[in-house]
């Protein structure tokens, strides 16, 4: 993962809430009548520099507070925790309060001391972080050391101006070759350094959404009229769908026709979304993931293949439903013999070359795929027994080498990947509009596929095949950085 920046994008929004607290209770724009600026913030990444030789592959950070000055207001309803590793293609929603129309000048960030590292050591030599001792080549979870937990930034100008119920926008970078450092054996963190934040205000396309949302994994309760609640480690989503809302890889089993009759509780879905300007969650795509949270669904990086095909080693990233016993971070083993378990693709990517792009087995599993493994009954904290494997998808970060559109090369890899065995030099980007129901998207730099340039940083998401000695990811989404 290279270049990445993680930034804050604080939507100011007009209407009611659209994010529940992890309790089940509503969180609603609250506050006097002169607090009537409803704000929404979320959270969304575009690259990072991490210190040389280091892969991070999660880092929890928990946001205690965020303040709009001058008159210290508060726009988090709570403290939330956040992977920022995760975040290289997506966006995540955070809360949702009221503030007072003004004018603010600055934005101050506080984030909570000890922000949870996962990492691979690439270093050459051992680090130690947070006093703890990681060994190269090895990957360790470590809480940082803070210098700094706070910083205050000016906006540009004179400043923002928030109008009586006018929605507004405000985007905050935290910049994650500034935020790390690597110095003397170790690394720490430091939120006041120059150059870690930066905040300025954006307003989106007319007609646009403020935002959208993607892949949000959680449990679906009370679906009735068309909306329901996505429970997640964030929090409860409200959300509605609309006649264009598509269901996808429902098994005929659960209903027909396919449609909102299809959703039941307890059963675990990923969502794309939209979070329009009347301050509603719409849902674009459903996507069926499991019946039940019976057996509990843990999503992780594949870190380690050397066991296989007994077994193989991930660093957790979320677990569904949440409390499942699994740190966010920590490595576990995934033991694949005493169940025998299914391998299989989340359709996520539409119509498969599947003689290329196969996953059936242990044969197809190489190291930075992102996979959903459902816990079997005999399972510890650190000890997975996967009844299933599902391939999910990837977030790689890279360089752009050769184009052959519609398909793009990317080298200059994480060591992470470099380093691994197989060593994955190089992945092949393979776009096209059947890989997802709407299409691959394109971003930052290059909106449209054209755009995408050699030598250019670039984020990919999408599911990662070991396509027989030559890795390549079905790109859903492509963010060009520079």
């Amino acid at each position: 993962m290279s270049d990445r920046r993680v930034h804050t994008l604080v939507l100011l929004l007009a209407a009611a809430s659209v994010l529940a607290g992890c309790s089940g209770g509503g969180v609603h724009f609250g506050g006097g009548q002169t607090d009537n600026v409803p704000v929404t913030t979320s959270m969304s990444s575009v690259g990072d520099t991490p210190p040389a030789g280091v892969s991070v592959l999660s880092l929890q950070v928990t946001i205690t507070d965020a303040r709009l000055n001058p008159g210290n207001v508060e726009l988090l309803a709570a403290p939330v925790t956040i992977d920022l590793a995760r975040l290289q293609t997506e966006t995540s929603l955070l809360s949702a309060v009221n503030v007072a129309p003004g004018t603010y000048t600055s934005l101050a960030l506080t984030i909570a001391p000890n922000p949870l590292l996962s990492f691979q050591n690439n270093t050459g030599a051992a680090l130690t972080v947070g006093g703890a001792q990681c060994a190269n080549a090895a990957v360790c979870e470590a809480g940082l050391v803070t210098a700094s937990d706070s910083q205050s930034v000016s906006f540009p100008g004179a400043g923002i101006t928030l109008a009586p119920s006018t929605p507004a926008a405000l985007l905050i970078d935290v910049n994650l070759s500034d935020l790390l450092s690597g110095a003397a054996n170790t690394i720490s963190v430091n939120l006041g350094v120059n150059g870690a934040l930066a905040a300025s205000q954006i307003v989106p396309q007319q007609g646009s959404p403020f935002e959208t949302l993607e892949d949000v994994v959680g449990v679906v309760s009370g679906p009735a009229s068309g909306a329901f609640v996505l429970q997640t480690a964030l929090g409860n989503y409200n959300i509605t769908t609309n006649s264009t809302t598509q269901y996808l890889n429902f098994p005929t089993g659960v209903c027909s026709p396919v449609g909102f009759a299809c959703m039941a509780t307890s059963q675990i879905v990923s969502v794309n979304m939209g979070l329009l300007t009347t301050n509603t969650l719409v849902a674009t795509d459903i996507f069926y993931e499991d019946d039940s949270t019976t057996l509990p669904e843990i999503e992780g990086v594949v870190v380690a293949t050397g066991g296989l095909p007994a077994q193989f080693s991930m660093v957790v990233l979320q677990e569904t439903p949440t409390a499942s016993g699994h740190t966010i971070g920590s490595e576990v083993e995934v033991a694949l013999t005493n169940n025998a378990p299914t391998f299989s693709i989340d359709n996520l990517v539409g119509t498969l070359n599947t003689s290329a792009f196969s996953f059936t087995g242990p044969s197809n599993m190489i190291v930075g795929q992102e996979v959903a493994v459902q816990q079997g009954a005999g399972s510890t904290a650190s000890v997975l027994q996967g009844n299933r494997v599902l391939l999910r998808s990837s977030r790689i970060t890279g360089t752009v080498a050769v184009t052959a559109f519609p398909d793009f090369t990317m080298n200059g890899l994480t060591p992470f990947l470099q380093n691994a065995s197989p060593a994955i030099t190089q992945i092949e980007a393979e776009t096209a509009t059947e890989f997802t129901p709407n299409g691959t998207e394109y971003g930052g730099t290059a909106p449209i596929i054209s755009d995408i340039a050699d030598g250019h940083n670039i984020s990919v998401r999408g599911q990662l095949f070991a396509n027989n000695g030559s890795p390549a990811l079905l790109a859903t989404k492509v963010i060009q950085h520079n």
